[in-house]
């Protein structure tokens, strides 16, 4: 999302390393990053649906997954989670905000 790479280095205040994952390959990622000029953090290919069969996100029927925004704690743990509908994108404010509250 550009909206989070604009506002990366304040996710590096907040000690939090940014991921983009989704089911798309890894040239297609490439090729999606470079057109909105997306540069300050990686984005993971999931093509096998592992990580969105593990993050109840993949709608088996489509086999596709929802748009998700979780943060995950140093241990592992899912800390907050949200889904959102078609068009909807994430508020990097808001996320910043539950960041902040751990």
């Amino acid at each position: 999302m550009p909206a989070f790479d604009k506002r990366i280095g304040d996710f590096d205040k907040a000690n939090t390393q940014v991921l983009g994952i989704s089911t798309d390959s890894p040239f297609s990622h490439d090729n999606w990053a470079k057109s909105v000029g997306i540069s300050h953090y990686p984005l993971l290919s999931d093509m096998q649906r592992s990580v969105a069969k593990d993050y109840g996100i993949h709608m088996a029927e489509m086999n596709i997954n929802s748009r998700a925004t979780f943060i995950v704690d140093r241990t592992g743990k899912v800390r907050f989670a949200e889904k959102y509908g078609k068009g909807e994108l994430p508020d990097p404010d808001k996320i910043l905000a539950e960041v902040k509250k751990l």
